[in-house]
């Protein structure tokens, strides 16, 4: 689990996002961010039901991308607000994929 601080909860929080953000994707991810004054990343995650219509597939995804964002938390001088949602392709990639196309795309950001 994020920590509480490094969580994107509001709704008002993931409309800023959402308007004033830049958007990068690939194949597999889509990512919206833009850069906060908290002095830490916040990431939020959006994972819509057609992904899957279990429960569980749902559930593993998001774990997933809780445990590939978790190192990214730290303070930084460039803090940004990062709202992440897959795509269906990425059901079928192995963990270690699924980290590396994530991580590249937020590397580029």
């Amino acid at each position: 689990m994020l920590p509480k601080v490094n969580r994107l909860s509001s709704d008002s929080d993931f409309k800023r996002v959402f308007k004033s953000g830049r958007t990068l994707e690939n194949q597999f991810f889509r990512i919206k961010f833009s850069k906060n004054q908290k002095g830490v990343n916040r990431f939020g995650f959006v994972v819509n039901n057609k992904m899957s219509k279990k429960a569980v597939v749902r559930n593993n995804i998001k774990r997933r991308l809780r445990s590939i964002c978790r190192p990214l938390t730290g303070s930084k001088d460039n803090s940004f607000d990062m709202v992440v949602w897959p795509k269906t392709s990425s059901i079928r990639l192995k963990y270690i994929d699924f980290s590396n196309n994530l991580q590249d795309l937020i590397d580029k950001s």
